[in-house]
């Protein structure tokens, strides 16, 4: 991702949004050195269907052993944080 400042963004808007939509290019907005936005292309947006899914998953890449472990660790962390009994979707 680029770094650009605000000032320099204003100025090459349309530039840099050409750059965004045709090049897929990324743009990290900064004011005093500091990140304030980002400019990037919108998410895909294409829909999945449930019997797309198994596909969809098969071309994942595989998590190494210790991604695995790791992976799983996050997980807990991630429970114990906001409450393993919680339903976030309630």
């Amino acid at each position: 991702m680029e770094e650009i400042n605000v000032t320099q963004a204003a100025r090459n808007l349309t530039a840099l949004v050409n750059r965004v939509a045709r090049q897929g290019a990324s743009f990290e907005l900064t004011r005093g050195g500091r990140p304030i936005a980002r400019l990037v292309p919108p998410s895909p947006s294409k829909e999945v269907k449930v019997l797309e899914l198994s596909a969809l998953f098969a071309r994942l890449p595989r998590l190494d052993p210790d991604d695995i472990d790791a992976f799983e660790q996050d997980i807990g962390e991630s429970e114990c944080a906001v409450g393993a009994d919680r339903n976030p979707w309630t």
